[in-house]
């Protein structure tokens, strides 16, 4: 296949990198989440949700957030879509369409101290989609002002042509406010990256990091 397969699930070019704004980040009540939001970099797109279209269950449990990423990346419009499972998907492809690097944003519903057991949850589901899945990192994070957590895997799958194409995949929680919202990131990169060799340098090298 060409494009790596979705699967992010949901749980009850000239700019080096994709900038992440959540609205629901804990701060300070009188502050203005909106004014807080940088400025967008160059070359780049801002994607920003809005319930607007939305499928039923991602209205349910839609998150107030906005991101750049370069304009070389393709987005996917049938994210926020019929069963869709993500707010947006955008990704890097080569000439041939086979995905570099991916990023999928879901979003995830509980209590902040119940990230690690969603994220257990998560893993379990990977490791029954991806071939040759293995996790091979977990623990506490931060992507930018936002604390989160984040467990690591590799995996291995095929391209149309049935070449072999490792995967490494980054699955991050961010915790949103006091409604027990939160949004989750799928980070992934392939082998096909002249930067990216690992699990661990996904979102740390690339154009995939996230600020």
């Amino acid at each position: 296949m060409k494009h790596l397969r979705n699967h992010l699930f949901s749980v009850a070019g000239v700019v080096g990198f994709l900038f992440l704004a959540l609205a629901t980040a804990p701060s300070n009540k009188n502050e203005n989440n909106s004014n807080r939001r940088p400025s967008a970099p160059a070359n780049t797109t801002t994607f920003t949700n809005n319930k607007s279209g939305l499928s039923a269950e991602l209205e349910r449990n839609y998150v107030d957030f906005s991101i750049s990423y370069p304009n070389s990346w393709k987005l996917d419009t049938s994210a926020g879509r019929g069963s869709s499972p993500n707010f947006m998907k955008v990704q890097r492809l080569n000439s041939d369409e086979i995905t570099i690097e991916q990023l999928a944003i879901g979003y995830f519903s509980g209590q902040r101290e119940l990230m690690e057991v969603l994220a257990a949850q998560l893993n379990q589901q990977f490791s029954g989609q991806f071939p040759n899945y293995r996790k091979v990192s977990e623990g506490k994070t931060h992507i930018g002002p936002y604390d989160g957590y984040e467990f690591r895997f590799t995996g291995r799958t095929k391209t149309a042509k049935g070449d072999p194409l490792d995967v490494y995949g980054r699955t991050v929680l961010l915790a949103g406010d006091s409604d027990r919202k939160g949004v989750t990131l799928l980070m992934m990169a392939t082998s096909e990256s002249s930067d990216v060799h690992g699990p661990e340098e996904v979102g740390e090298k690339g154009e995939l990091p996230i600020r």
